[in-house]
């Protein structure tokens, strides 16, 4: 069910990954750290994920975030602020084995070692890349501030 209502709306799940960042946010946040035209369709979103109990209002008007993987978050992991396909990790993985096998073997060895390695560092970057395009493109100096005014408040 959540799979078909928040990421077959992208707004909705643009929305609910901003949330997973910043934890807290009203409406007027939402927007802005978005580009909505109005704080009313951050509203309209922010309502939906309410009814599906991904975040949760207080009586100031503030939402707050409620955690949870599913559909293609599954394939992201939540580190702080920051929400990191796990692909990434494997891009590392790939580089230090090319970076390893060039430095450690020699001959045949080291060519198809060096092969593998790279065709894998190859499809996981891709990977990696299309994933990182899927996230809404807003700074961690956006989210930082946007925290920063809430805890104030």
């Amino acid at each position: 069910m959540l799979e078909r209502e928040v990421t077959g709306e992208y707004n909705t799940f643009r929305v609910y990954l901003v949330m997973l960042r910043v934890y807290e946010a009203s409406a007027r946040d939402v927007a802005r750290l978005l580009g909505f035209s109005s704080s009313a369709l951050a509203v309209h979103h922010l309502e939906k994920l309410r009814s599906l109990e991904l975040v949760n209002k207080d009586r100031n008007g503030i939402y707050h975030v409620v955690r949870r993987k599913f559909g293609i978050l599954k394939f992201f992991l939540l580190v702080k602020r920051f929400v990191v396909p796990r692909t990434f990790f494997y891009t590392i993985l790939y580089g230090v084995l090319t970076v390893f096998s060039l430095w450690q073997l020699s001959g045949t060895a080291m060519i198809v070692a060096v092969l593998f390695s790279l065709l894998g560092l190859s499809i996981q970057l891709a990977e990696t890349v299309q994933f990182y395009k899927i996230l809404p493109q807003i700074s961690v100096q956006e989210v930082e501030q946007t925290v920063q005014e809430n805890s104030l408040k």
